[in-house]
């Protein structure tokens, strides 16, 4: 990945290019925050909470923290424009962005075609952030970009609920929004290591029935089914992404009982971990070569 010198001026933000030689082969991106990728030339394609899409030219990739993106291949030629935030300035600017349709927009199309006006200002914006990332000082820099990253996310939603139409009654954002999204970028940073719920609600200073409740309210399941549909994810993705067994899997996830594991998988997607990884390799057209 190219990054610019704004690593040092502004760490909260890494602005740059990157032709996609740095990733790793069934590795998911690391998101701390958010990313925002625009493709300028080549595609990819990337798997995204186990759903399968391909960026090409004109494109624009939306991931948060909690999505599992892998990417699976790529065109030679491939080239975007990035810019990462990370957690507490991605928390930051999320709370200001009250659109149910934009969320939903971006949770069911995290990679999406701009129509063109809107991929115009995309570039000139890319290229504003790129210059404010390479010429200002770090306080500056991190001011600035502040305030371009939320105009434009402010713009991208407005935008989509012009283009769609409104999704109900755009909700204020309060306090137990603020905890279930913590509660969200947490799950992301310790899914593999921790999988209780009391764990989570020790570290937001809270009681586990209090974050089932809130979590439940505010995206419709509770905190212990949300860490099991993370999990039910990553286990997706790796036996589409990798050879590894089963077991080798639960190990990397930190179970020591593979059988238990195989019961969440098994309750989420009706199959066991095989039958899933039958089933998608099967589907798999002829001639069409993933590695």
């Amino acid at each position: 990945m190219e990054e610019h010198d704004s690593l040092k001026q502004a760490s909260r933000y890494i602005v740059g290019t990157t032709d996609g030689t740095e990733w790793k082969p069934g590795h998911p991106l690391r998101v701390d925050g958010c990313m925002l990728m625009l493709c300028e030339r080549g595609s990819v394609d990337i798997t995204i909470n186990s759903r399968r899409f391909t960026m090409a030219p004109g494109e624009m990739a939306f991931l948060v923290l909690y999505m599992v993106a892998v990417p699976v291949k790529k065109s030679d030629d491939f080239k975007a424009r990035f810019i990462t935030l990370d957690y507490d300035e991605a928390q930051d600017i999320f709370f200001l962005i009250t659109s149910n349709r934009f969320w939903e927009y971006v949770y069911t199309d995290p990679i999406f075609i701009m129509r063109p006006s809107l991929h115009h200002a995309a570039c000139r914006w890319f290229s504003q952030i790129t210059w404010i990332a390479r010429h200002c000082s770090e306080i500056t820099a991190g001011k600035a970009l502040r305030n371009e990253v939320e105009n434009f996310m402010l713009i991208m939603a407005e935008q989509v609920e012009s283009h769609l139409g409104s999704l109900g009654t755009n909700p204020p954002k309060n306090r137990a929004w603020v905890i279930v999204n913590e509660f969200l970028g947490l799950l992301n940073r310790y899914y593999a290591h921790h999988h209780d719920v009391a764990f989570y609600a020790e570290r937001l200073n809270i009681t586990p029935n209090y974050l089932n409740i809130i979590v439940r309210r505010n995206i419709g399941t509770t905190a212990k089914e949300q860490i099991n549909i993370q999990l039910g994810l990553v286990v997706k993705m790796l036996l589409d992404t990798t050879d590894l067994t089963v077991k080798e899997i639960a190990e990397r996830l930190h179970y020591d009982d593979p059988s238990y594991l195989c019961r969440i998988f098994r309750k989420l997607t009706g199959q066991s971990p095989l039958q899933y990884r039958n089933t998608l390799r099967n589907s798999q057209p002829v001639g069409d070569n993933t590695d």
